[in-house]
């Protein structure tokens, strides 16, 4: 799951914290400020306020179009919302952004309808929505009974059965014929036999928690660097090697010859990647343990030739690198074929984390 302080600090942890509210409290309504993308209404005039969902139960979900932890939930949110939203169910996405892609409207127009989210979506680019709720995580879901008041609130990855008992149980009253729904069977990503994942990494030096490995990491100018590097990095550390600007964000590829290398522990590995120049998208090769990722170890986004494996970053979006057959430990090697390849993040999948529509 990602949090963020009050001073947007994001952290990754792989747990779920969920609990009803001491007391009954009104739900924030929507501000004005935020854009609406009705991409789930079909033509159809949704709600734009809290209020316009009196009498119906609405879950308001905080999510992110790079987050991993959004992502692999969109598949259960869609379920619910195909088993109970004729019950009177609705789901209204409320998309705030980490990196600054995602404070981006048409960003995120593009994202719902690549995930297919079949309710609708409002950008919060100015943060607006989220400070009312005191968000500082994603995903965040708040379920609003009919009567506007937030009765449940879970933060993070996880947490699903707890939610849809609580919505069961408000749709009962007046339609107890959801009881005769099967409810979605039981899960738990988390356990331990699942995998214990290297923690999200960031390139950039996110508030302090970059994980640069060079002797020479960030400097204050953000101007470009060229890096040595100092050995193989750590485990959950990225060591630059060639031209590179270093920024709050993320890294910028300033030559050919610029390489990445990141060490991580887990099943899967994903990429929050851009490019400066949309028009101009940069071939990115990959290896890993010194040689071309795999076809059967790569991730859906990976494509392959005569030189090995790669991906084309064109939009700037969470990309799958790769898909191992087996947990276990290895050196991921990036090398952008040329400037202006954006590198923000990392995240990873662990054994029991596979099961998800990625698209």
């Amino acid at each position: 799951m990602r949090r963020i302080s009050t001073i947007f600090v994001c952290l990754f942890l792989a747990t779920a914290g969920y609990g009803k509210s001491e007391k009954l409290e009104k739900a924030p309504n929507f501000t004005s400020d935020a854009v609406w993308i009705d991409t789930g209404a079909a033509g159809k005039k949704v709600p734009h306020s809290v209020k316009g969902y009196r009498g119906r139960v609405l879950l308001v979900d905080f999510w992110e179009y790079t987050c991993i932890n959004c992502i692999r939930d969109f598949s259960i949110l869609k379920r619910w919302y195909a088993k109970y939203h004729r019950y009177g169910f609705d789901i209204v996405g409320v998309h705030f952004g980490e990196f600054p892609m995602g404070f981006n409207a048409d960003n995120v127009r593009q994202a719902a309808r690549r995930f297919q989210l079949p309710w609708p979506i409002v950008a919060d680019v100015h943060g607006s929505i989220w400070n009312e709720y005191k968000s500082n995580v994603w995903p965040n879901r708040y379920l609003i009974d009919p009567n506007g008041n937030i009765v449940f609130h879970v933060g993070g990855e996880g947490g699903n059965r707890v939610i849809e008992e609580k919505i069961r149980t408000l749709l009962a009253a007046a339609h107890p014929e959801v009881n005769k729904i099967p409810p979605d069977p039981p899960e738990n990503t988390f356990v331990p036999s699942c995998g214990i994942t290297t923690d999200e990494t960031y390139a950039g030096d996110w508030y302090g928690r970059g994980a640069l490995a060079n002797a020479k990491a960030y400097n204050d100018d953000g101007s470009a660097t060229d890096f040595h590097a100092d050995g193989e990095p750590q485990d959950g550390r990225v060591m630059l090697s060639g031209k590179w600007r270093p920024e709050q964000a993320g890294v910028t590829s300033g030559a050919s010859q610029s390489h990445a290398v990141l060490r991580y522990h887990a099943r899967s590995v994903y990429a929050v990647l851009s490019v400066e120049n949309p028009k101009k998208p940069v071939r990115l090769d990959l290896l890993q343990d010194g040689k071309p990722v795999a076809r059967e170890d790569a991730g859906v986004d990976v494509q392959f030739d005569a030189k090995g494996a790669y991906i084309e970053v064109s939009e700037p979006r969470m990309y799958y690198l790769v898909k191992n057959a087996t947990f276990g430990s290895h050196l991921l090697t990036l090398e952008p074929q040329h400037s202006g390849l954006d590198l923000h993040s990392f995240t990873y999948g662990n054994n029991c984390q596979q099961n998800f529509d990625q698209r």
